[in-house]
């Protein structure tokens, strides 16, 4: 059996939730987790949490395709102040979700304290240029004129969400990340990465999805899709502090290859 059919194998013995019930758990105001791991490592994790968690499920549909435009300023403002790990930062995105005709536009912040706010508008797509209603949106969430930013990177995968029965966590798992640069014809297509976040309110400690994750010898890491892509997109970036989990990245891409090579491909 694949590991892609193994996974929606598992997948299918989930409890379903539906998207409204998904909304009411969305911790727009939350602090998050995120690891970095092995594709290969998704079944055993997935299989360890069944009985607590339930998935989203739209259409019959319980892995969900995500297309992310990331944009930033001529000098990548946005980027640099993640590299330089400033306390207080901001993301802005245009966001469409899975197979619908959804778009937002998207402003994450984290703050001081580690907490994540998100805000976000319905748009009419992904436009390159945002419009009136976008600016004013912006001018309100972040210190950015939208007349000075630009789309710069995009970003597709497929996404699981998991969410904890009595609704205090949610956990997004990422999986088939393609990273396309909207200023060159740059693509990295990363089949064996898998990112996992948990967003929670309080405290951590209690996660069951953080303990198969423990137990898997799967820890912490700080990630940002956008600065990761960023720096894997485009080497003349200042990315020295981000160079350990590009290694990473790679590592666990190369040898997910290896395993997965077949002996006429050896």
């Amino acid at each position: 059996m694949s590991i892609a059919s193994e996974i929606e194998h598992i997948l299918e013995r989930y409890r379903t939730i539906s998207l409204p019930e998904v909304e009411n758990a969305s911790l727009m105001r939350r602090k998050d987790s995120k690891y970095i791991m092995s594709v290969l490592n998704l079944p055993a994790v997935l299989s360890a949490v069944l009985e607590q968690y339930s998935i989203l499920t739209i259409e019959g549909i319980r892995s969900h395709p995500y297309c992310t435009h990331y944009y930033d300023t001529a000098d990548m403002e946005m980027y640099h102040l993640h590299h330089r790990g400033k306390a207080t930062r901001h993301k802005v995105r245009f966001r469409k979700y899975g197979t619908s005709d959804i778009h937002f536009l998207e402003v994450k912040k984290k703050n001081s304290r580690g907490i994540t706010t998100k805000k976000r508008i319905r748009t009419n797509g992904m436009q390159a240029s945002i419009l009136t209603t976008e600016e004013e949106f912006l001018h309100t969430h972040t210190p950015y004129h939208a007349a000075l930013m630009k789309p710069v990177l995009e970003n597709q995968f497929n996404r699981i969400t998991l969410v904890r029965h009595d609704q205090k966590e949610r956990i997004t798992l990422d999986y088939g990340l393609r990273f396309i640069s909207l200023e060159s014809d740059r693509v990295i297509e990363l089949p064996g990465l898998s990112i996992a976040e948990i967003k929670y309110e309080h405290l951590l400690a209690g996660s069951p999805f953080n303990r198969a994750l423990k137990e898997n010898h799967i820890i912490p890491r700080r990630f940002s899709k956008y600065a990761i892509g960023a720096a894997l997109l485009n080497e003349d970036l200042k990315q020295n502090r981000f160079k350990q989990k590009v290694r990473r990245v790679h590592q666990i891409n190369e040898q997910y290859s290896e395993t997965i090579k077949t002996p006429q491909d050896a």
